[in-house]
This record gives structure tokens, sequence and C-alpha cells, in this order.
């Protein structure tokens, strides 16, 4: 029976003492190896990266709230400051209990003019490392201790829809038995932090690490932020959850002073309103699958060597051609 198998060989065989050598096949195949091992590395190369999908579609999670972390240093005395959080649904909160208000020494070190530069981000960011990581938060830089300047830090749950996060001076824009003299306002501030949603390895936000220096007792920081749901999807992690939700933004800022003399009126004080926004991007890592990269090399090996017997055949062809006319 397997004696009989012959009669179906696809791949029939050329005894070597009728086979003929030429100086062109010799030089063909040196070619043909050269550019199998180029495109067999490319090929295996463009295999073993990954790559970032990004999707964007209509943000449909469940989540009522969403978190604000902040980290901030205003040049003020943190008994002369209020923060509060308004919303478009009427829901007012005093943050006196959710941030923690540090006497610290201000300083300009480690952060840059808003205006000046702004924020990049990795773009070659490993989304295993991100989903891993999720949640789990440094406890921050050390800072020196003094009394001009307050360093408020903390999470607050606030609504899912627009709002304002703002920080004044007490008797300022709200009814408080205090009053901070216009000589004591210096809304001068840094922001190490200002983020949506939960930590995660290589989160970077516009504003971390941003200055604004005052020029006047009475004037208004604002900050009008959209903030976009994001959705990293690790497909390939094996135990615990594969995906986080978070919040990336875009920030655009804007700051004037109140000139009382000549009729301006106002809040001095750094106000940071908020949009969400509907749309979600949901970025997921890709890789072709193995069988897809057996596909391809074969697909490439196969083509390689018939293109070039082909060519080999002509040219071969044409020398019988020539020599036949001389």
């Amino acid at each position: 029976m397997f004696k009989s198998l012959h009669k179906f060989d696809a791949f029939p065989k050329i005894e070597r003492n009728i086979q003929h050598a030429t100086r062109t096949g010799g030089l063909l195949t040196l070619l043909v190896a050269c550019a199998l091992l180029f495109l067999v590395m490319s090929e295996f190369s463009q295999y073993a990266t990954i790559h970032q999908n990004y999707e964007f579609l209509v943000d449909q999670s469940l989540g009522s709230h969403v978190q604000i972390s902040v980290d901030l240093t205003i040049a003020m005395k943190c008994g002369d400051l209020r923060s509060d959080v308004l919303d478009v649904s009427g829901t007012s909160l005093a943050l006196q209990h959710e941030f923690t208000a540090t006497p610290v020494k201000f300083h300009t070190r480690g952060v840059r003019q808003l205006s000046s530069s702004n924020s990049k981000k990795d773009d070659n960011f490993n989304i295993h490392r991100l989903v891993a990581g999720a949640g789990w938060e440094s406890g921050g830089e050390r800072v020196e201790v003094g009394d001009d300047a307050c360093r408020i830090r903390g999470n607050v749950n606030v609504n899912k829809v627009s709002g304002m996060l703002h920080f004044t001076a007490l008797g300022h824009g709200h009814m408080d038995a205090a009053h901070v003299a216009h000589e004591a306002m210096n809304f001068s501030h840094r922001i190490d932090r200002l983020s949506f949603g939960i930590f995660y390895p290589g989160l970077v936000n516009p504003l971390d690490h941003s200055l604004e220096m005052a020029s006047a007792p009475l004037e208004i920081f604002q900050y009008f932020v959209s903030v976009v749901p994001t959705i990293y999807v690790d497909q390939n992690r094996a135990f615990g959850s594969k995906f986080i939700l978070t919040n990336q933004y875009a920030v655009t800022d804007y700051y004037r002073v109140i000139d009382v003399d000549k009729g301006g009126v106002g809040v001095p004080g750094i106000f940071l309103k908020y949009d969400i926004e509907p749309i979600a991007v949901r970025v997921t890592e890709a890789r072709s699958s193995f069988l897809h990269f057996l596909t391809r090399l074969c697909g490439i090996v196969g083509g390689v060597f018939v293109s070039v017997g082909l060519l080999n055949n002509l040219l071969q062809f044409a020398q019988g051609l020539i020599s036949k006319k001389q």
C-alpha cells in the first residue's frame, strides 16, 4: 500500500546528475537568502510588537460618580481657605473633611508654567502594566514644613455631571464667620496632581506639575476641563480584572485681575469647571496571532521562491536567445 503512494507525489524529484547549475542561479540564490532573512526578521518584529487599538463609543458606564484626586498648594494660610464643589444637579458640598490641608513652605521647584510647555504622553505605554497597577498609588514626595502656604490633598467622589471645584478665601463667595482681608490673599498655586478616576501607572494629566503665579491679591484663575471617559482593556491578563475605567481630560485656562477701582466684580480664587463628555475611548492591546504569523511567513517564503524562479527562467530564456543569434 505504502509503495503505491509515490503515484500521488506532488513534489517530483529531479536526479542530481541531470541538474545544471549556473552562475546566474547562484547569484539569485544569494539574493534570495538575503531577501528572505530581511523579510523574515521584519515579519517577526511586527509579530512581537504590541499595538494599541483606539475605539470611540457612546459612554455606557453605569457609575453615577467620578473620583477627583487633588494635590494642590496655594500660597495662603490653611485657615484662610475653603474648598467646595457645586454641580448642575444643585448639589453643593464643602470639602473640609474630604481634603487634608497641611501648612507648607511654598516653592516652585519641579513645576512648569502651564502656558510655557505641555505634558506629553507616551504612546508606547503597556496596557498590561496599567491594568495590573491600577489603584496602587505612591505616597508622594516630601515637602518642606512652613506656614506661608497650604497643601490640599485628597480624593472626593462627585456626581457624574458637569460641575465646578473651587478654592476661595473665607468670606468671599460664601457666608462665613471669618472674612479674609484683601491684602492677605495670594492665589499663586502649584498643581502637583489633578486627575479624574482611579490612579494607574504612567498617568499623565495636562495640569500635573503646573504653576501659576498671581500678579495681584484679587485674581481669578479658571480652568475649563473636558473629561473623556477612558477604558483600558488587557485581553491577555489571566487573573484579576482585565480592564480599568478611568478618565483623561483636556484643559483650557483663563485668568484675570479684579480691578475694583474700574468697577471690576468677581470672586477671587481658583475655579476648576469640568464637563463629562458623552463619548468614551476604549484602548485595547492587539497582537497578531501565531497562526496569522505562520500564514504570512509561508506566503512570503513561497512568494519569493516562485518569483525568483520565474525571474531565473526568464534570464535563462534570454541567454538562450542571445547565444543562438551569435
